[in-house]
């Protein structure tokens, strides 16, 4: 059995890189023996509960600086790598893939840098700009979440030619088992995030303040939590959508909430990969999105499953949302739609891309 290892900068804090480690560890422990490698781990524990069988190792028990991690871990790094006899790692996020690229510069197994997020979208920033450049140059293969960030790798850094590739994320099974049929009788539109800046609570209530002047009776229900929620919930008031904008809290059951609403909005000021566009399909509703960098445009057939607006457009984006409210039959043409590219993002389309790569080095 192939031996790989998964490296993340911190697995007990929950992030996308993580929760994207968790489901790579569960599937491929069926056919390779895995071994996830936190390089510091602030708050005591890994934060997920890993399969049975998956080594855990920390280099630094503790919160640490990238600094402390290049030069404190290095040998520990390389001795966890030849104790499991790894055939493969793979970094995932750019804080582990410039480090665990550096720190393992002299070992012969491949390093494969996966990066979870966009690079256009954190350009102008220039230490994790260094980062994905390190983890470009001192591994094997990039892997990037969209072909936006692929197409941005090439022109960027003038990488050679199958340098970076494209997989996707894969939707969470429970999502496909909860999907319901449309309602297309619901006039409920629907968002889920973290309530932090770049994912535009401010424009989603532009938006709704922009779409009460044109129906005053409308319900958005939003999921989620976080800093901005003192924020938000002011500035619902100060606009007088008490009555309009539900902020639901958090769930752990978010695959229940697709169902029975009209739509799901969009509104951030940029993502990666937006797995709840691909949720909000898989439940059959249409969707709204700034087209903003990266991934809305992968996932929306803009005008077949749903609509894509110019990024931060709020006017716009309320005409779009009210048009889809007046007129069900639209909104059942876009439903009607949904299920066109969704095998994209089926666990087992995605899975086969990642055995094929480690097939490619591992044989």
């Amino acid at each position: 059995m192939k031996k790989i290892g998964l490296v993340n900068y911190d697995m007990s804090v929950r992030g996308g890189a993580q929760q994207v480690l968790c489901n790579m560890a569960n599937a491929l422990c069926a056919d390779y023996e895995i071994t996830v490698i936190s390089l510091t781990q602030e708050n005591g524990a890994c934060a997920y509960e890993l399969p049975e069988g998956v080594h855990y190792e920390v280099m630094l028990p503790r919160k640490a600086r990238i600094r402390e991690v290049l030069t404190q871990t290095r040998e520990s790094f390389c001795q966890c790598i030849e104790k499991h006899k790894l055939d493969l790692v793979f970094l995932l996020g750019v804080y582990a893939g410039g480090c665990g690229s550096l720190l393992g510069r002299k070992q012969k197994v491949p390093f494969v840098f996966c990066d979870h997020g966009a690079l256009l979208n954190q350009w102008k920033q220039l230490p994790v700009r260094l980062m994905r450049m390190v983890g470009l140059k001192f591994t094997q293969k990039t892997v990037v979440l969209t072909k936006q960030s692929e197409e941005a790798y090439y022109q960027k850094f003038h990488c050679k030619k199958n340098r970076v590739i494209t997989i996707y994320n894969w939707m969470d099974d429970r999502v496909k088992e909860a999907a319901a049929p449309y309602d297309s009788s619901s006039l409920s539109i629907l968002t889920a995030g973290r309530f932090s800046q770049e994912k535009g609570l401010d424009l989603l209530l532009d938006t709704a303040a922009a779409l009460k002047k044109k129906k005053d009776d409308f319900v958005w229900d939003v999921y989620g939590d976080g800093e901005l929620m003192d924020e938000v919930r002011q500035r619902i008031k100060e606009e007088g959508l008490e009555k309009n904008v539900i902020l639901k809290g958090l769930t752990n059951h978010m695959e229940k909430c697709y169902q029975n609403h009209a739509m799901y909005v969009l509104t951030s000021y940029r993502e990666g990969l937006p797995l709840v566009l691909i949720e909000a399909k898989a439940n059959a509703l249409p969707l709204v999105s700034f087209d903003v960098i990266s991934g809305p445009r992968e996932i929306i057939s803009h005008g077949e499953d749903g609509i894509l607006i110019p990024p931060y457009d709020t006017e716009k984006m309320a005409e779009e949302i009210y048009e889809l409210l007046e007129k069900p039959e639209k909104r059942l043409r876009l439903s009607e739609n949904s299920q066109n590219n969704l095998e994209l993002f089926s666990k087992e389309t995605i899975l086969s891309q990642w055995k094929a790569l480690i097939q490619e080095f591992v044989g």
